[in-house]
């Protein structure tokens, strides 16, 4: 494990994990998809991402349609926790 997924794994909670595997599930995601699927509102849904941005495991770009969106997509980073967990639980 590098030292990035190793410093991540310690300090994602069991939200951001969660969020992590939604996520995960797909390409891209708006804020306001990932509030609702959540069940908070879209400021709460920001702070969790904001958290996981600043961890390396998502990235946002603007939409090309509208700059005033926000594509949010798990890192690579994000991928391999995620299946690091999954070997670790199914040994």
């Amino acid at each position: 494990m590098n030292a990035l997924r190793r410093a991540a794994a310690g300090t994602v909670t069991a939200r951001q994990r969660e969020v992590l595997t939604y996520l995960a599930q797909r390409d891209h995601w708006s804020v306001s998809e990932v509030a609702a699927l959540l069940g908070v509102s879209s400021a709460a849904a920001t702070k969790v991402l904001t958290r996981l941005e600043r961890k390396g495991l998502i990235r946002r770009a603007s939409n090309a349609l509208d700059r005033r969106c926000a594509d949010i997509s798990v890192t690579r980073a994000a991928l391999a926790l995620l299946q690091e967990e999954t070997t670790d639980e199914n040994p």
